[in-house]
């Protein structure tokens, strides 16, 4: 269990005795931090109807959820009793602010909070973010069987389908427990079938007339190529040379960009792919793309620095002075995109089970990160001059920034696409 989840658990515990979440009533918070706080709660006890026992709360005459197993104590007070309470847990809340009939819940943005994370993040790596959330071996199937025809040939339609096959079964494989034995068929179809059977619906893809589109999946890759070669030179200023490893490099980057438009809607839904503007739906992968590899760039241009001794090697973790992380985008940073990362991939694929996946939040994840970093990047100059007073705020940016490429590039894997190093 990660540690975000851990909280909310507790603080689900603490007002209802129940250790189980999944459901939206507890609020996480991603925007404007520094006034909703991290998490927030509704306090009028009709919100919480499918978590409580509505008779007894009916009996006793209690309006908030604060009183529900504790109706005798008034507001203020078991606001503070949930304050020390969780001195206790692995998260400590630092104030409670009621707003709108709302509990804001105000994280202590302790030093040892960014270590015990961001350790975890990196001693799990590859892995971090996932968890064994799925209990049978779920198997996707897909109708009209297309697993053996030439992906190029396809169209668009049917290139998606096999797209949210392929990106199903990796977040299957990274979520299943191991010890599951179990299987279940998922089918995944551009028409209904038989009711008795667990299905995942895929929309068309079609045109600015709303019609089906008879593009071809190599048109579209072909395209997609071209706009991520232009983009990389004319916007962010990529000398690229003629030879085989860039165009072999730009179509890579045409092919996740292609994965990624596909799976910004619903499964269930439509999605419209105009031929004549097919640059302006790539611009939000090459956005993803291109912060990316910034990270890469900047680890590259740190080592560069400390190999020609104008900075001392990285020290270990655990001397790192993580409380001079004081930017409010190094907290957003933190608490939104590494912290949430987790509960993000288990909304994506907790009910696959019953015929339901939903990797277009990954995909507004990515976005919004990448314009996350990128106005943290912009603002705040990470690699200083190197200056000895310096050094220790340099080392604590470059933790935090390594935790977030971890998220960057499992991300990334998941949509079958290289991480990129180089942009």
């Amino acid at each position: 269990m990660y540690i975000l989840e851990d909280f909310l658990l507790s603080l689900q515990d603490f007002l209802v005795s129940r250790k189980e979440y999944d459901h939206n009533i507890i609020r996480k918070h991603t925007k404007k931090l520094d006034e909703l706080g991290e998490i927030s709660f509704p306090l009028c006890i009709n919100k919480w109807s499918t978590l409580i026992d509505n008779k007894n709360v009916a009996h006793v005459g209690i309006t908030t959820i604060l009183q529900y197993k504790y109706p005798k104590s008034d507001k203020d007070s078991l606001l503070n009793i949930l304050i020390t309470e969780s001195s206790n847990w692995k998260i400590q809340i630092k104030q409670i602010n009621v707003k709108n009939n709302d509990a804001h819940i105000f994280f202590n943005k302790s030093f040892d909070l960014f270590r015990v994370v961001i350790q975890d993040v990196l001693e799990h790596s590859d892995t971090y973010g996932f968890s064994d959330i799925i209990k049978n071996n779920v198997i996707i199937k897909i109708s009209p069987n297309i697993e053996s025809s030439d992906i190029n040939q396809l169209d668009l339609t049917n290139l998606r389908l096999k797209l949210l096959k392929d990106i199903s079964t990796n977040f299957i494989m990274q979520n299943t427990s191991k010890s599951t034995s179990n299987t279940c068929n998922v089918y995944l179809v551009l028409n209904p079938v038989e009711k008795d059977k667990k299905t995942i619906l895929c929309g068309p893809v079609v045109n600015e007339k709303s019609v089906k589109s008879t593009y071809k999946a190599s048109e579209l890759y072909k395209k997609r190529s071209a706009d991520m070669r232009m983009m990389a030179q004319h916007k962010y200023g990529i000398q690229v040379k003629l030879n085989p490893s860039w165009e072999n490099y730009f179509d890579n980057l045409g092919t996740g960009s292609v994965t990624i438009e596909m799976l910004t809607n619903k499964p269930q839904k439509s999605i419209k792919i105009t031929p004549n503007d097919l640059q302006s739906a790539n611009k939000g992968a090459a956005f993803i793309f291109y912060n990316c590899a910034r990270l890469s760039a900047l680890f590259k241009e740190f080592d560069k620095r400390v190999s020609m001794r104008e900075y001392p090697e990285l020290p270990n973790c655990n001397d790192i002075d993580f409380s001079l992380l004081k930017q409010p985008e190094e907290w957003e940073l933190f608490y939104v995109y590494i912290i949430q990362f987790p509960m993000v991939i288990k909304s994506c694929i907790k009910d696959v089970e019953k015929g339901i996946i939903n990797p277009q939040h990954l995909i507004y994840f990515l976005s919004n990160l990448s314009s996350s970093f990128s106005i943290y990047y912009r603002r705040v100059r990470i690699l200083t001059n190197p200056k000895e007073h310096m050094f220790s705020i340099i080392h604590a940016r470059i933790y935090l920034l390594k935790a977030l490429q971890c998220v960057f590039h499992n991300s990334l894997r998941l949509l079958n696409v290289d991480p990129v190093r180089e942009m």
